[in-house]
């Protein structure tokens, strides 16, 4: 960026030399073929040094105090220039005079002198205007199309953000089914089990209470309670523990007040669902562990799970981690924070949001 802009400057300012080369060797020019009398080098400095110099300081310092809306102040500085460049050059006329550089005092044409002194300097400072009013309007024009872009940029970001929570709505709502029929089914199986498998009826009453809380339509807010959450957590757990007859080697912790929290459904029990799916949750030696911290403001899961070694490919049925990052970036936008990092044994996910 550096190298970038260095070129940049280097390259304005090699054409602003080369500008006032053909300038200077225009007015030349012309003066020598109307005169007929070449310059000298006292003539070139008297000519463009100081004029030089004003057009920069009138084009870079005095007129941008008119886009300030500072008129009267401009007007009196334009005064000041043309007033100083006057008596600078008076001062140089006397001075080379003095030194015996010329022989001829000003004074002696001094009303023509001072016609054709402010005159050039009020051009001068018509030149200065020019280019500076020209800057201005690159620059504005620049500000308006990075303006023009930006926005182009959000509303393309705007729409790819809503394209992509309708995604993750569409695979929601495809992994659901009726719910009558589904509940209905529950009920009967249920009621079924209490006679001939009592031992079946605690599970699909668990199965039960978890369809029930990832189906029932979410409050205006968008949000639910987490203790809401972290009951379906538990008992998730509960459940899948009755699916391995109480082996799973697998804690779950919470810490800090969960009371009064609002969350979206399903941000933590979407993670603790990958552990039962791809976690090794046999491995005594290695359990793993589910950690949720309240502090503050501040929502803090991370889980740590071994890997299963040898396993068939098990598809998802929830909305899955990619589905859970954009309903993540779509509600918390900033607020939130997704860490995953593994190794060819563990796999640890961490999850903060700031509430």
């Amino acid at each position: 960026m550096i190298g970038t802009k260095n070129h940049k400057s280097g390259r304005f300012y090699l054409t602003h030399l080369l500008v006032w080369l053909v300038f200077i060797a225009y007015e030349s020019l012309i003066t020598t073929f109307m005169s007929g009398k070449f310059w000298t080098l006292l003539d070139y400095f008297n000519a463009y040094f100081i004029n030089v110099a004003l057009f920069y300081i009138n084009a870079h310092y005095v007129l941008p105090f008119w886009n300030k809306k500072r008129y009267y102040l401009t007007i009196f500085l334009v005064i000041l220039e043309i007033s100083t460049v006057t008596a600078l050059k008076y001062g140089f006329a006397e001075i080379s005079l003095y030194l015996h550089i010329t022989t001829t005092s000003i004074f002696e044409h001094l009303s023509t002198w001072l016609i054709n002194t402010i005159w050039r300097t009020i051009y001068f400072v018509g030149l200065s205007t020019g280019y500076w009013f020209a800057l201005n309007t690159i620059v504005e024009r620049k500000k308006v199309s990075d303006l023009e872009k930006s926005k182009l940029r959000s509303q393309l970001e705007q729409e790819q953000l809503h394209k992509k929570l309708a995604d993750s709505e569409i695979a929601f709502l495809k992994a659901q089914i009726n719910p009558h029929f589904l509940f209905n089914t529950l009920n009967f199986l249920y009621n079924s089990s209490l006679n001939t498998a009592p031992k079946l009826a605690e599970p699909i009453l668990l199965l039960s209470d978890i369809m029930r809380y990832a189906i029932t339509d979410t409050p205006k807010t968008g949000k639910v309670n987490l203790d809401d959450e972290i009951e379906q957590i538990n008992t998730f757990i509960s459940l899948n523990q009755f699916r391995f007859d109480h082996n799973l080697q697998l804690s779950f912790n919470v810490s800090g007040d969960t009371s009064d929290i609002l969350i979206l459904p399903l941000v933590l029990l979407t993670p603790v669902e990958n552990i039962f799916k791809y976690g090794d949750l046999k491995n005594s030696s290695h359990p793993a562990t589910i950690n949720l911290e309240i502090k503050e403001n501040r929502l803090h899961l991370i889980s740590r799970n071994r890997k299963l070694k040898s396993r068939k490919h098990i598809p998802s049925n929830g909305v899955g981690l990619k589905n859970l990052k954009l309903r993540l970036d779509a509600y918390y936008s900033d607020a939130h924070r997704i860490h995953v990092s593994e190794s060819d044994d563990d796999f640890i996910f961490e999850l903060q949001i700031t509430l």
